[in-house]
């Protein structure tokens, strides 16, 4: 796919390896949708460095727990043109065992890794125009395919954020390639502490060899040279391969 004026829609994309993502689309020359929740100041600042490598940019605000919002949130960012690229890189990673969760944990991780996501997707192929190529990126996990306790109901809903990319992959070929992108710890967990939100701004902004592959892997994905579908990239430091 030619990327230069093209659309893409990247949830949760105000910070973190979203805001990379963010930013490397629109070196390429993509205008960018910029989906957030509570980030409101790092999404007009993300935003604004997006315009300011040349491309349009819009920040579309919405909680993904909540699905109903899934569909409103689309159509803000086809305001931009049709929508040909979509990364569902929005996630909640809160720590939890199984004797500490109840329904509304599980509930809240599924919403958020599995229906919002399966609800941006219908929408997504609702929207693309006939002949247009289009590319869907699932942000993964290791804890996907491998179980970490220390992460119960987030592991669980990210397992089925993958069995979505496989059944999206089968359902849509050729026109849309599904595929998945799996990091390790390219950046450390937020919190809310002052101290660690600058430093991680720091990080964000500074030489970040793991950062610079998985945004590499994106660019492979959507360019699709090799046609990819179905197919998950590490970005893990070869956890996967141990």
């Amino acid at each position: 796919m030619e990327m230069t004026g093209k659309v893409a829609l990247v949830t949760g994309a105000a910070h973190r390896i979203g805001r990379a993502m963010a930013y490397r689309l629109a070196d390429e020359g993509m205008h960018v949708a910029i989906h957030w929740n509570l980030s409101r100041e790092q999404s007009r600042e993300t935003v604004a460095a997006c315009r300011a490598r040349g491309v349009e940019a819009v920040s579309i605000q919405g909680d993904l727990s909540d699905p109903r919002i899934a569909a409103k949130i689309f159509a803000e960012a086809c305001t931009l043109g049709p929508v040909q690229v979509l990364v569902n890189n929005a996630s909640r990673f809160v720590p939890n065992r199984l004797l500490e969760i109840d329904s509304s944990q599980l509930e809240i991780d599924h919403r958020i890794h599995v229906v919002s996501p399966t609800i941006l997707c219908r929408e997504f192929v609702k929207q693309l125009p006939a002949g247009l190529d289009g590319r869907i990126i699932q942000m993964l996990d290791w804890r996907a395919s491998d179980a970490d306790p220390r992460y119960f109901s987030y592991g669980l809903a990210k397992a089925g954020s993958l069995h979505l990319m496989k059944l999206l992959a089968a359902e849509l070929a050729p026109e849309i390639t599904v595929n998945g992108i799996s990091p390790g710890s390219i950046l450390p967990p937020n919190t809310d502490l002052p101290s660690e939100s600058t430093r991680l701004s720091s990080m964000e902004s500074e030489e970040n060899p793991a950062l610079d592959q998985l945004t590499d892997a994106l660019i492979r994905l959507i360019r699709q040279d090799d046609g990819s579908n179905g197919q998950v990239v590490p970005i893990d430091g070869w956890r996967s391969m141990s």
